[in-house]
């Protein structure tokens, strides 16, 4: 009778009481594009495709966070010392830095004058201190976007309240502008639970750009932004904003109604011809991604911290094939990659025809792995008895990066190795198992900025607390009375090319050393990776790193030996169509070199009002 009393329950309380042995609810995939109530009178609805997987936060150095979404809302939303302008050149935003310039050679240090209005929406002001807690966090934090330039910082000074932030390098620095854009609400994600990982990871709070956010859904996949009435600057002329994620035939579908102002969107072969046909040649361009797809290995535990197996593995590969996989058939859709440290849409003139690496070669597959030891009886090679078995994670709810880790798992299977395919959260996969190096491959989208040799010296780098690494390992923190300490900075050893940091006094709260977390298969501890989701960390390709970031010699100077070590295989860099309506025709007008890297939406401001 009791079992009864609880069906009938259930019954009138369903979302209450789930009975045993069902499935757990389906998660929302957020691809609807039906509003749930009328968008307000001047605001701009722009359709984001949402095939490309579920919004997983907001933080723009989250590498786990990338999307074209929260992209554009981080660069409407936050602040920035420097913005890339339409052109693609660097400039500070006058609302937020006054002055920012060079005002010292030995050490060489930065100093920015911030402007005394500043300040996030609920009036805290932009101070040196949310400087110091990006420098701080992104020493430690796994699974960043380009934090090598971080490293050479010494020290972060405060004077005048906050309002003059002196920042001193180890070494020259010459893309010392591509830092602190955008910055972070410290005083926010320190206090709040879970800190930097959490804190932007279901919206952005707070703002202290032209626009905040009011509201995003998960369920229908929308972003609602309006003007922030506490922005000290000039108001843009569109009132409020809509970022609708959803399938891209109802966006286009209603983009021809009229009730979608904007697209922009990664389609598939039949969804580009269908837009093309839709919509005319000069209401829509094809923007590339900053970012690429790669085949990122563990180069330093299991069977691929082997480079014969790493160049065995690209021989199994044919990327054309993966390619279509990863554009769904768009042609325009993905851009070979030919270079480790530039991206294609840099350099189109002068990219050679093919990547220098061995793919789509059998024979040269089957030669690496007898090179590494492993003989092929029946379907699979093997080593003293044991399969070639490689674990590769790509992230969950993606259908493209699915359909590419199904057809590597084919390819490498045709060459005797063994795939077990792990779908993942893409947090989970990105700072869990990639930052700790207990998988043997990874199938992720790696976003990077502007700077090639900071990207690089990232991606590749050895990590701070190797002797190696660039900029401090060792730091201490503040004396419990809260004075100044003098933090000397750690003297690398070995070949890095980079003078040693110089001692100074910082009233910044200084980190500890780079946590560490344990490998797979050992008792011992391995640094947290941050940028370098590889591990790869080589005397020869840090000299030459060391020596592009700080000025003395091009980051093309490392590709060779990163195409020959193979840390990782990087696939295409993508693309997407973005149009416009014919009231927003300007937003076309003049170049568009600067939004590869900001995407089409970061100067939605200087639109015109819908």
């Amino acid at each position: 009778m009791g079992h009864a009393w609880v069906v009938l329950a259930c019954l009138f309380a369903l979302t209450a009481c789930t009975p045993p042995a069902l499935p757990a609810p389906i998660a929302p995939t957020g691809l609807s594009s039906v509003p749930s109530t009328p968008p307000p009178a001047g605001t701009v609805i722009i359709g984001l495709d949402g095939l490309g997987g579920r919004i997983t936060g907001f933080n723009p150095y989250a590498i786990a966070d990338f999307s074209p979404a929260s992209q554009a809302a981080a660069s409407l939303v936050l602040p920035s010392a420097f913005v890339v302008a339409d052109d693609g050149s660097l400039r500070s935003d006058p609302d937020v830095i006054d002055k920012a310039e060079v005002t010292g050679q030995n050490p060489f240090t930065v100093t920015y004058t911030l402007d005394r209005k500043a300040s996030w929406s609920d009036g805290t002001p932009i101070t040196a201190e949310d400087f110091s807690y990006l420098r701080d966090q992104l020493l430690v934090q796994p699974g960043t976007v380009d934090p090598a330039g971080y490293r050479l910082i010494g020290a972060i000074r405060s004077r005048d309240a906050g309002k003059t932030v002196e920042v001193e390098f180890s070494a020259p620095f010459p893309d010392w502008m591509t830092l602190f854009s955008p910055l972070l609400p410290s005083h926010l994600m320190k206090d709040f639970p879970g800190g930097w990982g959490a804190a932007l990871g279901a919206d952005l709070p707070l703002s202290a750009n032209r626009y905040r956010m009011t509201a995003y859904d998960p369920v229908t996949g929308q972003i609602s932004l309006a003007r922030n009435d506490k922005y000290w600057g000039t108001q843009p002329a569109v009132a409020a904003v809509l970022l609708r994620l959803g399938d891209p035939a109802d966006l286009l579908a209603a983009f021809g109604r009229g009730d979608v102002q904007v697209l922009w969107l990664a389609p598939s072969g039949t969804m580009a011809a269908a837009i093309e046909e839709a919509v005319p040649a000069d209401l829509r361009t094809v923007v590339p991604t900053p970012a690429s797809v790669q085949l990122v290995f563990n180069t330093t535990t299991g069977a691929t911290a082997s480079p014969q197996v790493r160049t065995a593995i690209a021989a199994g590969l044919t990327p054309a094939i993966v390619g279509a996989d990863l554009t769904a058939g768009w042609l325009s859709g993905g851009a070979t990659i030919t270079s480790q440290v530039a991206l294609p849409a840099e350099n189109e003139s002068t990219a050679p025809a093919v990547p220098p690496v061995v793919t789509a070669d059998q024979q040269a597959a089957q030669d690496a792995l007898s090179g590494a030891g492993y003989v092929k009886n029946g379907l699979y090679v093997s080593r003293d008895g044991e399969v070639l078995r490689l674990t590769l994670g790509y992230p969950s709810g993606v259908p493209r990066l699915a359909a590419a880790a199904r057809t590597i798992q084919s390819q490498l299977a045709g060459i005797g190795i063994e795939v077990d395919l792990l779908a993942d959260a893409t947090t989970s996969l990105v700072e869990s198992r990639m930052a700790a190096g207990t998988i043997d491959l990874g199938l992720l989208t790696l976003p990077r900025g502007i700077s090639d040799p900071t990207a690089a010296a990232s991606a590749f780098g050895c990590p701070p607390s190797d002797v190696l690494g660039i900029g401090q390992t060792v730091t201490t923190p503040p004396t419990e009375t809260g004075q100044p300490v003098t933090t000397p900075a750690a003297t690398p050893t070995g070949p890095t090319g980079a003078e040693p940091p110089t001692a100074s006094t910082d009233t910044r709260a200084a980190p500890t050393t780079t946590p560490t977390t344990p490998t797979a298969g050992s008792g011992d501890a391995a640094p947290v990776r941050t940028g370098n989701l590889s591990g790869y960390c080589t005397a020869g390709t840090q000299r030459d790193l060391v020596a592009a970031i700080t000025g003395r010699s091009s980051a093309d100077e490392a590709d060779a030996a990163l195409w020959a070590a193979l840390p990782v295989l990087p696939l295409i860099q993508q693309s997407a169509i973005f149009a416009v309506s014919e009231t927003l025709r300007p937003v076309l007008n003049g170049p568009h070199d600067g939004w590869m890297w900001t995407g089409p939406l970061s100067g939605l401001s200087g639109w015109p009002a819908a």
